[in-house]
């Protein structure tokens, strides 16, 4: 199997392309949140995979990358998620009152009480994914120092135990909570050390580190498109609970996850050109970035009464989060550009 795969090129693209994903997930929840509306549910089914290829991208480049040593791992990892995750925090804190007419408290006390209520996860929306990254740099040098000793079956059968116990027996316990396997998973709590995100941040790596057989390949692609089917059938909301198969955890979306990211590495991302590779590598770099600013503008979008509803979804939705990723990636690019603090930002 051929291992180290530095091609720039379609992690970059995957990157962007999860992200824009992604703006439209929230895009489509958030209209959900003020009205249900079957066209948002079908995009909100479509694009549940973003977050779980999100820890995917992560783990890829920071596996790949190196920072094995415990102080590289919390200096150059968790410490800048922490301030990622402080900072925009405390930037959607002050500009969402502002940005609706409210005013805001930006006194001394008012500014620690913003600090306490972020670090406590009462935060916007988009940002909770700074939380469990936070967690998985925390583990960051065990994580690395596993990948890097184990043979690739050895990190299959972890993938298969996080895929077991993080993703597949909740589902089934969900569906049947009496079950043999239900009370199996409540007493072994393999899920606790081998839970879905640490698979997905482990399985990130391995899907660009390895090179799998076309046989695989292809099996993905099956059991991507069976996934992503169980995504968009499966209802939005339920009476008392929430709907298991529309869990970020849940196997079908982890499932389209893989299969996108293997689309992207042999089919989508294959080019030998230097020029492009880089060009879509900085477009990649800059994607995140366009993840934490694109709220901005729904704010101000929403301050002139322009939201997900103001016409067809099935229009508003590809529509507008197009427009925030393009008008976020001139500011995240420039954001990037602020010498020390750029690249810790975005």
């Amino acid at each position: 199997m051929a291992k180290g795969d530095h091609n720039l090129g379609w992690p970059g693209f995957f990157r962007a392309f999860t992200v824009l994903c992604a703006i439209m997930l929230l895009l489509a929840q958030g209209g959900q949140a003020e009205q249900r509306h079957p066209v948002l549910s079908v995009y909100e089914g479509l694009t549940l995979w973003a977050i779980p290829a999100l820890f995917m991208l992560w783990g890829m480049f920071a596996l790949e990358e190196g920072k094995p040593q415990i102080s590289a791992s919390l200096l150059g990892l968790a410490l800048p998620a922490f301030c990622l995750l402080v900072v925009w925090g405390v930037v959607y804190a002050a500009a969402a009152p502002l940005l609706e007419g409210a005013g805001g408290n930006f006194t001394p006390g008012g500014l620690l009480d913003i600090l306490a209520r972020v670090v406590k996860g009462d935060t916007s929306q988009h940002l909770w994914v700074l939380y469990p990254l936070i967690g998985l740099y925390l583990l960051h040098p065990v994580i690395h120092r596993f990948t890097s000793a184990a043979s690739q079956r050895e990190l299959r059968y972890f993938l298969g135990l996080c895929f077991l116990f993080g993703s597949l027996l909740p589902v089934w316990t969900a569906f049947w909570p009496d079950s043999i396997a239900a009370g199996l998973l409540a007493r072994l709590r393999v899920h606790l050390v081998s839970g879905c995100w640490v698979g997905c941040y482990v399985g990130g790596w391995y899907l660009r580190h390895y090179t799998i057989s076309r046989v695989s390949e292809y099996i993905l692609y099956l059991l991507g498109v069976l996934g992503l089917v169980l995504s968009v059938l499966s209802p939005s909301e339920a009476l008392s609970a929430p709907v298991p198969l529309r869990q970020y955890d849940a196997p079908n979306v982890l499932l389209t996850a893989t299969a996108l990211c293997t689309l992207f590495r042999y089919v989508l991302g294959i080019s030998e050109e230097r020029s492009r590779r880089r060009a879509v590598s900085s477009l990649g770099a800059c994607a995140f970035g366009v993840y934490l600013i694109h709220p901005l503008w729904t704010l101000v979008f929403r301050r002139f009464g322009i939201t997900v509803l103001s016409f067809s979804p099935a229009l508003s939705v590809p529509l507008l989060a197009l427009a925030f990723f393009l008008l976020s990636l001139p500011f995240a690019w420039l954001i990037s550009r602020i010498p020390a603090a750029g690249s810790k930002l975005t």
